[in-house]
């Protein structure tokens, strides 16, 4: 055998234990990290905060769309691939993931405008922060996002070759289509709101001057509760905006790349380089739903003693049942 051949088998070796260890070590973590983060942001210290709306279905979607995307690359590690050559698999899961993926990501945008809301002078700015306009706000983006990529339906198929995964585009319309539908909706878009809206939340928290408030000491304690609260919340979205930023935006490059070169003729040792850098962006989109959680816990003191709380309930209720 060839040195070159060699190479190329080194190349499929490496992918295929980044996907079948990887993949897997991620998949877990990110699904014991979005359980958590649903039963701590429906805490009851959370439960009037609308920004916890915002995080929690951030959470939640994330969690279907780690399970749609990364289950399959970590049957793909075991050589495994009958859910992308399955042509209803493949719609199905297409479906979960076109929709999922910008909805965890919206939610986010959601959470950062509830953020510039509160933190704002103005009254009438304020009043846009609430539970109501949360949840109008995230049944508005599902319906969208559905509506939007509900053709998946006609254009997916499995089994496709000469692409990043069997189950893709029939066509070059719907490659593209679907590709850059992606890079605009799920990247570029709540980036710039995410970008935006967060500049403006820290130029508010920074001009913003609290006058202390005279009144009974249960009055202030409770105000004194809910700036606590909106701090921590702040820190902890403006961080997962970075973390957004920094790790969504080469799987939309690779994605338009990948459409654009479709029809050209690929050597082996392009397919498994491609093949291998593709195995470590899909990575990063993993990493960007999978640890929320842990960036909350380290950056949010509130939201770490909430999970305290969480988890002494959880130890007497399992000591009283033993």
């Amino acid at each position: 055998m060839s040195p070159d051949l060699d190479f190329i088998s080194s190349l499929n070796y490496a992918t295929m234990q980044i996907n079948r260890h990887a993949a897997a070590l991620l998949l877990l973590f990110g699904t014991i990290g979005n359980l958590l983060n649903i039963c701590v942001l429906t805490e009851r210290s959370f439960q009037q905060n609308p920004c916890s709306i915002y995080l929690s279905w951030s959470s939640i979607t994330s969690l279907i769309f780690i399970w749609s995307g990364f289950l399959t690359r970590v049957l793909q590690g075991y050589n495994v691939n009958w859910p992308n050559e399955n042509d209803i698999a493949c719609k199905i899961r297409q479906l979960f993931l076109n929709v999922t993926w910008p909805m965890g990501i919206w939610c986010l945008v959601g959470a950062n405008i509830d953020r510039y809301f509160c933190s704002h002078s103005s009254m009438t700015l304020r009043q846009f922060s609430t539970n109501q306009m949360a949840k109008r706000f995230i049944l508005g983006i599902f319906v969208l996002f559905l509506l939007l990529f509900i053709e998946v339906v006609y254009c997916f198929e499995g089994s496709i070759p000469n692409v990043p995964v069997l189950c893709y585009g029939r066509n070059i319309p719907c490659r593209l289509y679907n590709d850059w539908a992606a890079l605009l909706f799920d990247i570029i878009l709540p980036s710039i709101c995410l970008a935006i809206f967060g500049l403006l939340t820290i130029r508010n928290i920074r001009s913003r001057v609290v006058y202390p408030v005279r009144s009974v000491q249960n009055c202030i304690n409770s105000r004194l509760l809910i700036r606590l609260n909106d701090r921590n919340l702040t820190r902890m979205v403006l961080i997962q905006v970075f973390v957004v930023l920094v790790l969504d935006l080469p799987f939309g490059i690779y994605r338009a790349y990948a459409s654009l070169t479709s029809d050209v003729t690929k050597s082996s040792y392009r397919v498994a380089i491609e093949n291998l850098i593709y195995s470590l962006i899909v990575l990063l989109i993993c990493i960007t739903h999978s640890t929320s959680f842990y960036l909350y816990t380290l950056t949010g003191s509130v939201y770490r003693h909430a999970l305290k709380r969480m988890g002494r309930r959880c130890f007497i209720r399992f000591r009283c049942i033993g």
